[in-house]
Parts: structure tokens; sequence; C-alpha cells
């Protein structure tokens, strides 16, 4: 709706987008996979609306859509990437297939299709259904592909549905086909299962290799280590085969996991301290959104709508009316809003440089407090003070208020007081009792 677009903040956007356009299709997502034109269209919808635009009107996209999709932890919003999430739902597919192979479903596409085994088949069959051949065709996605091959150990139990030579069942990075490609090359067991490769004697499992020749004496030193490798394995008789999901405590395949560890090798250059922290945080969506913008320098200032190209009369700082509006200047360096800081920091007796950048800002405003609930409160404060600014401003630019460096403190220390009053556990101080004491908020 347009009222949504218009009226709702950034951080609204993003929970509705989160809520709403992403979780209405989940069902349809963990059945089919989702052809590109729609994959298009939906993260259209989703760009547009959180911008605040709609179908008729597009606003400025202040962020790459693929940091926003990034994790929260890596500097993101969290938003799903609904490729990624698509292929994590359907992995469930392969994963269950294994699982629950004496189930009526499961033994019907084991029958015709060849159950789990049969989804790494090329994706090509003209004979399969269209869901089984959609089903293999995402399950063949490098990506998933990648998941699943890293993130699954095997645990050996009777050995009835582990291939010896092709399936990774040892600990080590690779097969044993590809570690040993000579001795695949010389087994006439290229295709058993581990079951087939011996028998359980009195006085335990013994192997049974058979070859096509002898071996050479250059092969002798490999068929050691060979040996070596296979003799720790524990045959169980009385227990299945299974897999373990090594990205989950629980051992078990979940599509959150699997998400994270498709978007964790892409993430990985991106994880940054600032953002962790940022997120952890007890203030409103709204004000935390604001905060990342800020950090990232994605905030409406008069600077970044210039180098966007949109014309303005006035590109001054709206409090000293001096030098250009940018984030640096308008909440950290700006004449009127410095002593903010200064009289803030005389609470705790801290002096020092302030540096260039917001985010730099923040890391340092953090650090100089011990690490506990008064850090958090510190933090807290930091959020609070930048919002007010960025109130302030606003009023002066579309409400003819003007500057009040006092209403900006009072407006901050109020909102701070709400926070904690809301969000953490025990906190009973009354306003006038907190507003008259602030030191002691802080160093106590």
């Amino acid at each position: 709706a347009k009222w949504k677009q218009r009226h709702v903040s950034f951080g609204g956007r993003v929970t509705l987008i989160k809520s709403v356009l992403t979780s209405i299709p989940i069902f349809f997502f963990s059945f089919f996979r989702v052809p590109k034109i729609v994959v298009d269209k939906l993260v259209r919808i989703q760009r547009r609306f959180l911008s605040g635009g709609g179908s008729d009107l597009n606003k400025i996209a202040w962020v790459n859509w693929e940091i926003v999709c990034l994790p929260k932890e890596r500097g993101g919003l969290g938003i799903k990437d609904i490729t990624s999430f698509n292929l994590a739902l359907l992995g469930k597919w392969k994963w269950e297939l294994f699982h629950r192979q004496d189930e009526l479903w499961a033994k019907g596409l084991v029958s015709r299709y060849g159950g789990w085994r049969g989804l790494a088949e090329a994706p090509y069959d003209k004979n399969a259904s269209l869901w089984w051949r959609d089903l293999k065709l995402a399950l063949h996605q490098p990506s998933i592909q990648n998941v699943f091959r890293d993130g699954i150990a095997w645990k050996v139990g009777r050995g009835d549905k582990i291939l010896f030579w092709e399936d990774n069942w040892l600990q080590g990075d690779a097969a044993l086909v590809a570690r040993y490609p000579r001795l695949y090359l010389n087994s006439c067991q290229q295709n058993h299962r581990i079951m087939d490769m011996g028998a359980q004697k009195d006085m335990g499992w013994e192997w049974n290799f058979k070859w096509r020749r002898h071996l050479f004496d250059s092969e002798l030193d490999m068929a050691a280590r060979f040996l070596c490798d296979v003799d720790g394995c524990h045959i169980q008789r009385n227990r299945m085969d299974e897999w373990i999901w090594k990205a989950d405590p629980s051992g078990s395949y979940s599509t959150k996991s699997a998400y994270a560890e498709m978007w964790g090798e892409a993430a990985a250059d991106n994880q940054v301290q600032d953002f962790e922290e940022l997120w952890k945080l007890k203030i409103p969506p709204k004000v935390a959104v604001f905060a990342w913008r800020l950090f990232r320098d994605r905030l409406p200032t008069k600077s970044n709508l210039t180098r966007r190209n949109v014309a303005l009369d006035d590109t001054s700082c709206p409090f000293c009316r001096r030098t250009e509006e940018d984030a640096a200047h308008l909440f950290l360096h700006c004449h009127k809003i410095l002593p903010l800081w200064w009289e803030s920091m005389a609470w705790v007796n801290i002096l020092g440089v302030s540096p260039q950048y917001p985010r730099q800002h923040f890391s340092q405003h953090a650090a100089v407090m011990v690490k506990g609930i008064r850090q958090n409160r510190w933090k807290c404060w930091w959020m609070a003070l930048t919002w007010a600014v960025w109130q302030q401003r606003n009023k002066i630019l579309f409400s003819q208020q003007t500057f009040d460096g006092n209403k900006i403190l009072e407006d901050a220390v109020l909102l701070l007081w709400t926070w904690l009053r809301t969000f953490e556990e025990n906190f009973m101080i009354s306003f006038n009792h907190w507003s008259s004491n602030l030191p002691a908020a802080f160093i106590q």
C-alpha cells in the first residue's frame, strides 16, 4: 500500500519485507525451483518498497542490493536473497530422501527416480516429471552443491548406503577415488557399497579387496597408506548409515544453516565488528537501520543527494550555514554539534580527538568504556544523540524550525531513558532522577 511506502520508516520497511514479501511464498519456494523471471520481479518489488517507491514511482536506491542481502553481522540488513533461500529450502528434499527412505513417499521417489542418489545424476532427464527435473536442476547449482559437499559428514553404520570409493565417508577433504585413483582403476569393486567390501568375522570387520591385477612395486606404498586409512573404520551392523550436518549444532539439516553457509563465503570479506555491535544493541529497529545507513554514508544528506544528481538550491549545513552538509560534518564536526559531544564526554571524564567519520567515531566512543551494562548504555547514547541530531535537522529543513542545541540534548536524554526503561532488565529509575545525575548513569 502507498501509505506504507510513504509513512513507514526505512527500518519498518525492512521488517515488512522480511515478514511479508519473503515469508508469504515460503511454501512454493520449498517445493518448486523459482524461475529467474519470477525472482527478478520479486526482487524488483522488494527494492522499490525498501526505497519508498512503488509501481508508478522510482526512488533512489541508496544501497546496493547485494549489500542489503548480506547477514547483519557482515554489514547487511539480513534480507534473504531469494535464489539462495530457494536453494536452501529445496536442499531439505535431498536430506529427507536420505534419512526417510522407509517412508511411503520416499519409496515412491526411490523406485521411480533412484531417490537421493538420483538427484546427483544429470538434471536433464526427459522421462522424469517436471518437478523432479526442476529439483535436480536446482541442486546442481554450484552454491548448494558446495554446501552439501562441505557440510555433510558420514557416520558409518552397517555400510549399506555408502559407496566405498565415491562417497567421502572417511575423515578428509576427498573421497577414496580422488585420493587413490590408481587403486580405484585397478579395483574390481568400483561401485560397491562398504558392506559389500568385506565381512564380519569373529575378530571384527575384515576387508576383502579384489584387484584386476597384482600391484606394482611402485604402488605398494600407496596401498599401505590406503589400508591405514580404511583400517580405522568401524562397521556396526546394527546401525544405519547417517549424515551429520556440520553447520548446525543439532547435526540435522536446516534451511537457516544452509543459507548461512551459502552466503558465508560471499560475505567473508565484509565482517566488521562495528556492525556486529550495532545489531546487539537494544534499540528500536528504525534507529538501528538509521545507524546502519549512517555507518555506510547512505543517508540523504545534501552531499549525497548532489552526488546522485539531485538539484538543490542550497547544499550548506542547516545548522551552521557555512559548510556543505555531509554526514561527518552534520553529526560530528559542525561547530554547533561538537559542543554536545564534548558535554557528553565530560560526563565520563574523557578527552580526545574525534575521528573523521561516523563509523570510526562510534568505535572509539564504545571503546572508552569497560564492557558491561555501562558500555551498552554508552553505545546507546551515541545512537540517541545522532538520532536527535537527524530529527532536528529534518525539522529545520521541512518545518522551518530554528536550531536549539539544548533541545537536541534533552531529546536524546529522554530517548535514551525511554529505551533503557523498555529494553533494560530491572531498570526502574525515574526520568527526573536519571536526567539530573547523568554521569552516574555511565560511570557507576
